[in-house]
């Protein structure tokens, strides 16, 4: 369902969305759906803007968001040129932005529904081939229905 919803979209940008289970025990996630789904877009969103600016300077010629799905976490991420280092530690905060014309309101706003239903988001140390963080780590422990 996830790669219906964003699959034709982001094929007109030669983008692609791939999911790994990397753990095949199902859980179940007690969460307004609506918040959850804009927790997701809004971080699907940012690597759809950040990939296409990489392949319009020709730094790749296509993109592919990965959502890894290791219980109880969602790890959101993609194959570009990561976080700017100069707005990593400051990500969540409001109006940080690396974007030309951002708001700096997307991962803010991120934070706060997931901390609202007692989950959390964070970008993870680990660094890409261009040494930039560029994973982000839903914590779902919060929502967890077991």
């Amino acid at each position: 369902e996830l790669t219906e919803f964003y699959s034709e979209r982001l094929a007109k940008n030669r983008l692609s969305i791939q999911v790994v289970c990397a753990d095949k025990t199902p859980f179940v996630v007690l969460m307004n759906r609506g918040k959850l789904t804009q927790v997701i877009d809004n971080l699907v969103l940012n690597s759809e803007y950040w990939l296409k600016e990489d392949i319009a300077q020709n730094r790749q010629q296509s993109g592919v968001i990965i959502f890894e799905i290791v219980r109880p976490f969602v790890r959101i991420y993609d194959d570009g040129s990561g976080i700017d280092p100069s707005v990593e530690h400051a990500i969540f905060e409001p109006f940080i932005s690396a974007k030309a014309k951002g708001r700096g309101l997307g991962l803010f706003i991120v934070k706060q529904l997931l901390d609202s239903e007692g989950c959390s988001v964070g970008l993870l140390p680990e660094r890409n081939k261009r040494r930039r963080m560029f994973k982000f780590q839903i914590d779902l422990r919060g929502a967890l229905h077991e």
